[in-house]
């Protein structure tokens, strides 16, 4: 990797190292937005985010 990405990354994970209060809180909220993500299927049905659109086809 380059030099650049690597002092990104150290700088990051120092951040993470001194705020462990909001990478926690961060990964509380990808963890529930990951569970509302897939409760809310079980009651829309199977289908995706788009609907099937019937383009005139036979």
């Amino acid at each position: 990797m380059s030099s650049r990405i690597m002092a990104a990354m150290q700088e990051l994970f120092d951040l993470i190292r001194a705020n462990p209060l909001l990478s926690a809180g961060g990964l509380f909220a990808v963890i529930v937005a990951i569970i509302a993500e897939t409760l809310g299927r079980g009651h829309r049905g199977t289908g995706g985010d788009f609907p099937d659109f019937d383009w005139g086809g036979d």
